[in-house]
């Protein structure tokens, strides 16, 4: 647990009526081009509690070790998940609503989409934003992982075993074809999203059209969507960050046309505009209330 100790961001909100505590793991430098960030949570509550999700252009694992957990995909169909489970959830154009009664355990695991293809060893056009247990995509290498990280006696002991077996997985797999992929998937996460297709393309020495259905094949989402959601992503990152001085500024250091656009984006993907939005947020880092 040592080597990963360092790398592991606690926040700690203890409140009446409700308190979590998330340990975050930063990856390390070898799993950053696939990994995002690894959460343990531990939720107390009373009652219902519905969030948002928002896209953030990544996979997600989830690991459920709390009560059942509820989720309402972008079409609002109700999917449950029981505990002990764990689940793949695709990329998402739109938030998600997860739903919980009272107390709740897990980890979160955020995979860019070139983590996700090695991962699972298949086109991510397959399964798009399904939720699908582990197990049907990965076999017995789910439950194993899942068995191990019950016993695990902390958080920090369940981020480092979890960052072991990924990186075990992900070296295993390899590239199978799609270096030239991984490299766009760079360079636009690099820019938070603002590098044309045509340049992406370019870079990588094919057409735009090519980039583009092969991009939308192995990573199972089209390259303009991922940059609109990258822009996005990259302003609640610097609002989560405290550093909003106004909404043009945001808009014009994200690379959208204006704050108009901004706004609509915004809605696209969260349901509100950046205002309204806010109003939803829970304090330290506790998500947005649906």
């Amino acid at each position: 647990m040592s080597h990963v100790a360092h790398r592991i961001r606690t926040v700690d909100h203890r409140h009446e009526p409700d308190s979590w505590r998330m340990d975050s793991l930063a990856p390390s430098r070898r799993l950053a081009p696939f990994l995002r960030r690894a959460t343990a949570y531990t939720v107390q509550g009373n009652g219902l509690s519905r969030q948002r999700e928002l896209p953030n252009g990544s996979a997600v694992l989830v690991f459920n070790l709390g009560s059942e957990l509820r989720v309402e995909d972008t079409t609002g169909n109700l999917h449950r998940f029981p505990q002990p489970t764990v689940f793949y959830s695709g990329p998402s154009e739109r938030y998600i609503v997860t739903e919980t009664d009272g107390a709740q355990e897990g980890i979160v695991v955020e995979l860019t989409l070139p983590g996700a293809r090695r991962l699972l060893s298949r086109p991510l056009d397959e399964l798009r934003d399904r939720m699908i247990a582990l197990s049907d995509l990965l076999g017995p290498r789910a439950g194993d992982i899942l068995g191990r990280i019950i016993e695990a006696p902390s958080p920090a002991a369940r981020l480092a075993l979890l960052e072991a077996a990924l990186e075990a997985r992900i070296a295993e797999a390899g590239d199978r074809g799609t270096r030239d992929l991984e490299c766009a998937w760079n360079l636009q996460h690099a820019s938070g999203g603002q590098v044309p297709i045509t340049e992406l393309a370019d870079a990588v020495g094919c057409s735009r059209k090519h980039l583009s259905v092969r991009f939308d094949r192995e990573f199972g989402m089209p390259p303009k969507l991922l940059a609109r959601i990258m822009r996005f992503d990259r302003a609640m990152r610097i609002v989560r960050l405290g550093e909003l001085t106004s909404w043009s500024d945001l808009a014009a250091q994200c690379g959208f046309a204006d704050q108009a656009h901004m706004a609509r984006e915004f809605v696209a993907f969260t349901g509100d505009p950046p205002t309204a939005l806010l109003r939803r947020r829970l304090p330290d880092e506790g998500g947005f209330i649906d």
